[in-house]
């Protein structure tokens, strides 16, 4: 691996991994990466399982623990968006 491989595989990882816990759902950190579907799969992997953010990981809700609620969820539309409060 060159080292520019290595600096493009850092970059991507740590941009997943940041618009990840901004919320993005995986799908669109995907494409906005611009990542094949293994490397979305395997950056996805280590999201969940990073050891500094594992399953106790307080960023991520108790329900992005769960891959099938997830998918249920997302099978289902989604969560409903909540209109901005007024003041």
């Amino acid at each position: 691996m060159t080292s520019e491989q290595t600096k493009n595989t850092l970059n991507a990882s740590a941009g997943y991994a940041a618009l990840r816990h901004g919320g993005a759902p995986a799908w669109r950190a995907c494409a906005e990466l611009g990542l094949e579907p293994a490397r979305g799969a395997h950056l996805e992997q280590l999201f969940r399982a990073r050891r500094s953010g594992g399953p106790d990981d307080p960023m991520k809700p108790r329900y992005a623990r769960n891959g099938r609620h997830v998918a249920d969820v997302l099978a289902a539309g989604g969560y409903p968006v909540l209109p901005a409060r007024r003041r």
